[in-house]
């Protein structure tokens, strides 16, 4: 088990995606995965694209340490309070194993 990192999964409208990239370069997250106009259903509705939900996310994943989760976590309650009606979740898991 890598004992000081986490997986963090970012899920958000893309109308918001410039402020998560700013947030990923502000807390130097060099390495990450990121899928585009992802469909699904959140807290905030739904968001299939379509003409009745016109709405995409985007999903970034990344292994990050102990203290880059504290600026991420920081960096995400900024934006929750900028953009309080925009859909923003982060789900922390373990990481196990890398390889």
């Amino acid at each position: 088990m890598d004992n000081n990192r986490v997986m963090a999964v970012i899920v958000y409208n893309r109308a918001i995606d410039e402020e998560i990239r700013d947030l990923l370069k502000e807390s130097n997250i060099k390495y990450f995965t990121r899928w585009t106009d992802v469909t699904g259903v959140g807290t905030k509705g739904p968001n299939f694209g379509d003409h009745v939900w016109p709405g995409l996310n985007n999903v970034v994943m990344a292994v990050i340490d102990e203290e880059t989760r504290d600026l991420l976590r920081d960096g995400i309650n900024g934006i929750r309070e900028k953009f309080p009606a925009v859909g923003l979740k982060v789900f922390i898991l373990p990481v196990i194993e890398i390889f």
